[in-house]
């Protein structure tokens, strides 16, 4: 080796002409090409990165204005993980409340409520804090009455949907609570309570619902000022529906609908036919003539030794029926029943009727029923495909309310693209992460590709 190093030049051959311009200018333009592709994938993760943040920063948000009429969309909906909160992002007015989802394998259950002047779709939050109890839209659709199925409350909750705030209604001792219907003038309550001793049937078992069905008793609140009245005779107290003048009420007792007023005073009674029930909410007609009732959904009302275990309340759509009528007095001639009906929502007219209607392929949808002509017209229709359970399983509708007092005026609207609020802040930071990791990646991998080569000796 000594000998051979001895052989080389003690001077190292001279370099070709401009070998020095030409490594400079190289190495300039290669690092002028990293800094660029560097500051190009930069400039994209920012860009990504405020796509994904913007929508979620906390802005004033602003609900959708009541436009002339309230409507409904052609069809709602499927179901999405993505939707945002009443509180987070209060939507307006809402034209119909209800339970989304399926629980076959794990519960992806989903309390909503969608907009009647924009496809807005909102969780009720304050439902899924308390498990999904027992709740009641407003006749105009602005706010939501709500328990509590996780067992004994001292209190109900009331959701303005235009502003996301929650008024606390006290009830006195903890009870179990079931909501039964809502006034047409938005001002009273019909529910029905009972303490929960968590010793009888159910032993301690927490089955708010049935409990209550069995032993609650009716009480009527005044929401302008937060009184609730016990009406003792009203013993357990199973359905119920307000007349159209907001100041009489039906509620039904075993198989026997009391009339009464806002006092409690009882003035009448009427005999429902064996196996069926006061239609819950909307059972009496807007002229103030008929009260509607439906085949029971199981066992019916508690009899004395059995019954009242399972009421509607968290139990999915499925079972077709009918909407028979009965006079509330007098003589008048009923309409003729309304067949092929899951459920009865309301009543545009004391002519029509709007119901939940499923077909044979298991179908949700909505439908208004001419009462003398038996005429149908699709509304809107729920989709049931298999995208609940992360695409494993269709999607079902339970506890469907409608804004009663919106349908007169209702229309039907095109359905857009569902306008869901911001994004859950779990799934904009689970982004942001990917995001990242895949700029880092491409920054690496872009980095060694602009290291500089020695030019080639001529």
């Amino acid at each position: 080796m000594r000998e051979l190093f001895a052989t080389l030049p003690d001077e190292p051959p001279p370099a070709p002409p401009g070998y020095l311009d030409t490594v400079l200018t190289r190495g300039r333009r290669s690092v002028r090409r990293q800094r660029i592709g560097a500051a190009a994938v930069w400039a994209v993760v920012v860009l990504i990165l405020a796509a994904l943040v913007v929508p979620d920063v906390p802005l004033p948000v602003r609900p959708a204005a009541p436009s002339t009429k309230p409507s409904l969309p052609e069809s709602f909906a499927g179901y999405s993980m993505l939707t945002s909160t009443v509180a987070k992002a209060p939507p307006g007015r809402a034209i119909a409340l209800y339970g989304y989802g399926n629980g076959e394998t794990f519960n992806m259950f989903q309390s909503l409520v969608v907009g009647a002047d924009a496809d807005t779709y909102r969780r009720v939050d304050a439902m899924e804090e308390r498990d999904r109890p027992s709740a009641l839209l407003a006749p105009d659709g602005t706010r939501v009455l709500l328990g509590d199925e996780r067992g004994a409350t001292d209190d109900l909750i009331l959701v303005d949907l235009s502003t996301g705030e929650r008024r606390s209604i006290p009830l006195g001792d903890p009870v179990g609570v079931r909501l039964l219907a809502w006034s047409p003038d938005g001002r009273h309550i019909a529910y029905s309570a009972a303490p929960l001793t968590n010793s009888g049937e159910f032993g301690t078992v927490n089955l708010v619902e049935a409990e209550v069905a069995r032993t609650g008793t009716l009480r009527l609140l005044d929401l302008s000022t937060g009184h609730s009245t016990e009406v003792p005779a009203i013993k357990p107290a199973w359905t119920a529906a307000f007349a159209p003048d907001s100041r009489r009420l039906a509620a039904q007792v075993g198989q026997q609908a009391h009339l009464m007023d806002l006092d409690g005073r009882e003035y009448g009674s009427l005999e429902i036919k064996a196996g069926r029930e006061l239609a819950a909410d909307v059972g009496w007609s807007p002229d103030g003539r008929f009260l509607a009732t439906v085949p029971w959904i199981y066992d019916g009302p508690f009899n004395g030794t059995s019954g009242g275990e399972t009421g509607r309340h968290g139990t999915f759509l499925w079972k077709v029926g009918d909407v028979d009528f009965m006079p509330v007095e007098g003589t008048s001639t009923p309409p003729t029943p309304v067949r092929d009906v899951v459920q009865l929502l309301g009543w545009r007219s004391a002519a029509s009727v709007v119901v939940a209607t499923i077909n044979t392929a298991g179908h949700t949808s909505l439908a208004e029923i001419q009462l003398d002509t038996g005429t149908r017209r699709t509304l809107s229709r729920f989709d049931t495909g298999h995208n609940c359970e992360l695409g494993t399983q269709t999607c079902q509708v339970f506890d469907l309310h409608l804004a009663t007092g919106l349908l007169p005026d209702l229309t039907v609207r095109s359905a857009g693209r569902p306008q869901r609020g911001p994004r859950p802040t779990l799934v904009t930071v689970v982004l942001g992460v990917v995001v990242l990791a895949a700029a880092f990646l491409l920054w690496r991998r872009i980095r060694p590709s602009t290291r500089l080569r020695r030019p080639e000796v001529e």
